[in-house]
């Protein structure tokens, strides 16, 4: 089987579940009487108590969050049973974070995961920070930040830091000489190095011109990260460090695992429970080589959602916006943007071989969501093409939007 095949692309398909009838009280309605209102008579602003009105709307209450958070993993804990679990919500500002396991201890709430292709959603805020400061624009070509002596073909250069954000560069998913040389199926990119990535700009010729129809490229974010580093002036992870981690104190969020932080981490197993070793992205770090934990990245959607460094909210709010068809949804700059019930829901998944994760936020109710957990996908949700944890966090979403009653 070609290895192509064995790295997913995300789905992008999702409906809001059905609302059920027993969530939602029944509100007695008065009648409106018309033989108890003659003679008739103008209603009078200054006797509002003569009309005929209908009870007012109020909110449906929504359980706690930690109910909340364990009804909607429930299905994914006993289904793989010995996956470590961090969820958390955050909603006006207050964190919840609770630690799940079916079979075995819990984890530390501290605990880190990988995240995988939950990378590119600071890839893209990065590039809105740039944007931001004057240093980079959604529009510049590729021409204007990497020589021509690394990116010599005219048609690749005229493609836009935003289409490579928005997945409409026409780049493939995986670059075209990542077999070229020893690859392991244990880390699929850590051979794919410096000269591995200098080759590929040197020969890539796009066979038709930017923008293309929307189509996931894990290479695409890792050559959009690349050309923010040159943009900013620092290498990638420490660009993230000083302009994003730091400011919103993601003490936890890295790039490389230190030595404190070792102890923490959560080894990645397949579906089964078997360990296997870490993926590494050392010319690609933009796509996927990120680690954090729970806590830390409900601190960045809260950042999101308002919340933090003015300078920081402001360049955010650019990655929210919706830039290119994704079918059903849309793109923003690192995430996918749906609408539930008429309300934006702005969100992204991923799953890489030991990890599967979500992160999402709906500002229409002012709330945020983080699942975390350290098994990839099983034979039969790889098959479908159903990230595990990508219907409970959108269902957590869609519960916590505003319903009136």
């Amino acid at each position: 089987m070609p290895f192509q095949r064995l790295i997913p692309k995300i789905p992008r398909t999702w409906s809001a579940p059905a609302r059920r009838t027993n969530d939602i009280p029944s509100i007695p309605v008065q009648a409106c009487d018309s033989k108890a209102r003659t003679p008739r008579r103008r209603p009078s602003l200054a006797a509002p108590d003569t009309w005929c009105r209908r009870p007012a709307m109020r909110s449906v209450p929504k359980p706690p969050p930690g109910e909340l958070l364990q009804d909607a993993t429930r299905a994914y804990v006993r289904g793989y049973r010995t996956a470590s679990l961090c969820a958390g919500i955050t909603q006006g500002g207050v964190h919840h974070v609770e630690a799940l396991r079916s079979k075995g201890a819990p984890p530390a709430e501290s605990a880190l995961f990988a995240l995988g292709e939950l990378t590119p959603v600071f890839t893209g805020a990065l590039l809105a920070l740039l944007v931001d400061q004057g240093k980079a624009r959604l529009d510049m070509p590729l021409s204007e930040v990497i020589p021509r002596s690394l990116l010599a073909d005219a048609t690749a250069g005229r493609i836009t830091l935003e289409q490579l954000a928005t997945h409409t560069s026409g780049m493939p998913h995986l670059p075209p000489n990542l077999e070229q040389d020893t690859q392991t199926m244990e880390d699929p990119f850590g051979h794919y190095d410096a000269r591995h990535f200098g080759e590929f700009l040197q020969t890539y010729q796009p066979e038709w011109p930017p923008p293309r129809r929307y189509a996931p490229s894990i290479l695409g974010m890792g050559v959009l990260g690349h050309a923010l580093s040159r943009r900013a002036g620092l290498n990638y992870g420490h660009a993230l460090r000083d302009l994003l981690f730091k400011p919103l104190g993601m003490a936890d969020t890295t790039l490389r695992v230190s030595e404190e932080q070792e102890p923490r981490l959560t080894p990645g197993h397949t579906a089964r429970g078997k360990p296997i070793p870490q993926w590494t992205f050392p010319a690609l770090p933009g796509a996927g080589a990120a680690y954090s934990t729970a806590p830390d990245l409900l601190r960045f959607l809260d950042a999101n959602l308002g919340r933090g460094d003015a300078g920081i909210v402001r360049a955010l709010q650019l990655t929210h916006v919706p830039r290119a068809e994704a079918n059903p949804g849309k793109m923003g700059l690192g995430w996918s943007v749906t609408q539930v019930r008429g309300q934006p829901v702005v969100w992204r998944s991923s799953v890489i071989r030991g990890y599967t994760s979500f992160m999402g936020f709906a500002a229409g109710a002012d709330a945020g969501v983080v699942l975390l957990a350290n098994h990839g996908w099983s034979f039969f949700s790889a098959l479908r093409g159903r990230i595990p944890l990508q219907a409970p966090g959108l269902e957590l979403l869609s519960r916590l939007l505003p319903t009136e009653a």
